[in-house]
């Protein structure tokens, strides 16, 4: 069983709902400049806030890097799929 398998099988749209909120007053402090180079970067609004608030700059980096768990594919290349 693959990564994105275990990952599918276990999502709750509701509980990751409820997580992205408990950034909402947090990525209000976030520059603007940042969150629009997450937009140009196909970064879904809901991702970009989490990933803003915990990552800062360095989440523009990460989400093109190659990473082992993902089967050496960067969190970008999941970001094109409606099951990504």
């Amino acid at each position: 069983m693959s990564m994105k398998d275990i990952f599918l099988a276990e999502f709750n749209q509701e509980s990751w709902d409820s997580f992205v909120m408990c950034f909402a007053d947090w990525f209000l402090q976030v520059d603007p400049k940042l969150v629009e180079s997450a937009k140009q970067k196909g970064i879904p609004a809901d991702i970009c806030q989490v990933l803003l608030c915990e990552m800062g700059e360095y989440a523009l980096e990460w989400v093109c890097k190659k990473v082992p768990a993902l089967g050496d594919q960067s969190p970008a290349s999941y970001l094109g799929h409606t099951d990504g």
